[in-house]
C-alpha cells in the first residue's frame, strides 16, 4: 500500500450540510464522489483555507514527519487549484491568465500545450467559449510552481466528451511524471472510471465509501449497462 501523503480533516456546518470528514490520501490520483450538495467543493475549499468557520486539520508528509498546513500561511501551502466554474481574469488573455501564478514562460507553455490553448494565447478570455475557460482555469493550476497538491473541482464543466477524455489522460500522465497528487471533485461516473483512481464517496457530508471505482460505484456501473443494452 502507498503511504499517506496528506491527511486532511474537516468538521462544522457548512449551510444545510454537517461536514464530518476524514481523508488520508495515498494514491496519484483521488476522486471525491458524490451528488451536488454532499459536501466535496467545502471539502477542497477548506484544505485552501477558504474556509475558516470550519474545524480544519491539514498535514503534508515530508521526510520523516509531517508539516501542518493549517498553520501555514495559504500562499505557502504548496497547493494549486482550479474552483468550480472557469475561474478567469476577464481583463487578460489566454497566456496571461494561464501565467498569473507561474514562475517561469517554459511552465505557462507547457500547460498551454497540455490544454491545447496555444493557438489562443494572446485572445482575450472575454472572447473563448464556456469550455476554453475551464480549460485556461486548468492550465492556470497546473503552472502553479512547486506545487505538492492539486486540487481540482468539477475540472470539465462545459467541456465536451471527446477533449475531456483526451485532457484526463494526459492531465494523469504530467501529474504523475512531476510527482504530484491530485485531488479532483466528480458527480460523472464516466470520468471517474476513465481515471481508473481511488474513489472516496460522499453523501450528506460523510464518506460512505472508498477503493477502486469499479468498486464504490458498482451500482452506478450496472446501471449505465442496462441503459446501454448490455444487460438484459
Amino acid at each position: 500500500m502507498a503511504d499517506v501523503h496528506h491527511q486532511l480533516r474537516v468538521a462544522g456546518s457548512r449551510g444545510a450540510v454537517r461536514l464530518e470528514v476524514a481523508l488520508e490520501l495515498s494514491a496519484p490520483w483521488t476522486v471525491l464522489f458524490g451528488p451536488s450538495g454532499s459536501g466535496k467543493s467545502s471539502v477542497l475549499r477548506a484544505a485552501c483555507g477558504l474556509l475558516p468557520e470550519l474545524d480544519v486539520s491539514f498535514q503534508r508528509s515530508e521526510g520523516d514527519g509531517w508539516v501542518d498546513l493549517t498553520k501555514t500561511p495559504v500562499h505557502r501551502r504548496k497547493i494549486a487549484y482550479a474552483p468550480q466554474g472557469a475561474a478567469v481574469f476577464t481583463h487578460l488573455s489566454v497566456q496571461e491568465n494561464v501565467g498569473f501564478a507561474a514562475a517561469s514562460n517554459t511552465a505557462v507553455d507547457a500547460a498551454l500545450a497540455l490544454f491545447v490553448l496555444g493557438a489562443m494565447r494572446t485572445r482575450s478570455v472575454r472572447g473563448i467559449s464556456g469550455g476554453e475557460k475551464q480549460r485556461v482555469s486548468l492550465a492556470r493550476a497546473f503552472a502553479v510552481p512547486n506545487a505538492r497538491l492539486l486540487l481540482l473541482d468539477e475540472p470539465f464543466t462545459g467541456v465536451d466528451r471527446r477533449m475531456r477524455d483526451d485532457l484526463l489522460l494526459r492531465m494523469q500522465e504530467r501529474a504523475e511524471a512531476e510527482g504530484v497528487p491530485v485531488l479532483s471533485v466528480t458527480h460523472d461516473v464516466e470520468e471517474a472510471l476513465l481515471l481508473d483512481a481511488d474513489v472516496v464517496r460522499m453523501e450528506a457530508g460523510r464518506i460512505t465509501g472508498r477503493g477502486t471505482a469499479r468498486l464504490v460505484l458498482a451500482e452506478e456501473c450496472a446501471r449505465m449497462r442496462r441503459v446501454l443494452g448490455f444487460e438484459a
